[in-house]
């Protein structure tokens, strides 16, 4: 679960807060912090509308990644902006482990990843053009159902990986022989 493990280590709220903030404040009360990750990305700190920290990461690449100590549902996520215009969305648990991962991609394809903490991965990748591609790994075991835009399908991999997924997208799958 490398993927999921670098994803965490990038969350601010995850992370000590560095000592070395530098703040401004306005006559309403409204503060900004600044800093600066060992990388050199440099950090604005402020609070949404609701009260929420929320810390702005900007890389030197135009890469901004907005990181949230709560979203709408009370839980910590963050949302990347890519300078290609890829968007990715990362949502933790209330202990801030990476639950599930949203990659938006300017072509319209989406991929989303659901982690669990044994270490399995779920995808569901919707494709503009060659269907809906579902794909699991689990303890080196991997396997792959494919549902084309003509509603055939292909599978490949682990058999009780092929039926877990057959259970989880059976919204998708629901009567397809595999």
């Amino acid at each position: 679960m490398a993927q999921a493990d670098t994803i965490e280590s990038r969350f601010i709220f995850k992370q000590k807060t560095a000592s070395a903030l530098n703040f401004i404040s306005d006559g309403e009360g409204q503060t900004l912090g600044f800093s600066k990750t060992d990388e050199g990305n440099n950090i604005i700190y402020t609070k949404d509308l609701e009260g929420i920290d929320v810390a702005i990461e900007h890389y030197p690449d135009g890469t901004k990644v907005f990181h949230m100590e709560k979203d709408s549902k009370g839980l910590p996520a963050m949302h990347e902006f890519k300078p290609d215009g890829t968007e990715y969305i990362y949502l933790f648990d209330s202990k801030k482990r990476l639950e599930k991962m949203v990659e938006m991609k300017t072509n319209g394809d989406k991929v989303t990843t659901w982690f669990s903490v044994r270490g399995e991965s779920i995808r569901q990748e919707q494709r503009q053009q060659g269907g809906i591609l579902f794909s699991m790994e689990s303890k080196g075991n991997k396997a792959t159902v494919w549902l084309r835009i003509d509603g055939s399908i292909e599978s490949s991999g682990y058999p009780q990986l092929i039926a877990h997924l057959k259970m989880v997208f059976s919204k998708f799958l629901d009567g397809l022989e595999l």
